[in-house]
């Protein structure tokens, strides 16, 4: 029994020490996935072992998909996120902790994908519900230093809800940020100051 204990707290800490890897790591030692098994002891007993969580890598370290199980088996989490060069899209499912019953709550659904420039600033963002419907569009513009200069969000329907408003000083710090609503109707004014 105590050679099973310490067997499996080996295997739980090397799943455990992949699992918590950098992207860089994970593409140099070419992981393709990752299982993390959760042992639970009560009054210094071993009373239940399960899998917890599994993660598959592509070949450039990006995780792609992670399943976090329940106690019993069940599904309780599924995330999974393909990459289109600097693009990306997430689609996370949370599944209910009582699947069997009938009456219990529908799962919920949440993608999200991303937009980036060139440069590898983010330039859109989108929220999605279940039925793919849009919930929320956020759109982003640089200046010319490669600095964020404007964040605008639009709801639903695409109509702007807030635009926010940033600006730097000569060494490229960000020293304000002004929040709009609709109508140009200023919110919020943020000043950022700096101690050297």
């Amino acid at each position: 029994m105590l050679r099973n204990i310490l067997l499996f707290s080996i295997a739980i800490t090397f799943s455990n020490t992949i699992a918590a890897q950098s992207k860089k790591q994970i593409k140099e030692l070419k992981i393709k996935s990752a299982t993390e098994n959760i042992t639970i002891y009560k009054d210094g007993k071993e009373t239940v072992t399960y899998k917890s969580d599994y993660s598959i890598f592509d070949k450039d370290g990006n995780s792609v998909s992670e399943i976090e199980y329940n106690q019993d088996g069940t599904i309780k989490k599924k995330q999974t996120t393909t990459y289109v060069g600097k693009d990306k899209t997430q689609e996370i499912t949370e599944h209910p902790n009582d699947v069997d019953n009938d009456n219990s709550p529908p799962k919920k659904y949440k993608k999200t994908t991303w937009k980036y420039n060139s440069n590898g600033d983010k330039t859109e963002e989108v929220e999605y519900d279940g039925s793919g419907a849009i919930v929320k569009k956020t759109t982003y513009a640089y200046d010319s230093n490669g600095n964020k200069a404007f964040e605008m969000e639009y709801d639903s329907a695409g109509k702007m809800t807030q635009k926010s408003a940033y600006s730097y000083d000569l060494k490229g710090l960000k020293t304000e940020k002004k929040v709009y609503g609709p109508g140009d109707v200023l919110l919020k004014y943020i000043k950022y100051t700096y101690t050297y």
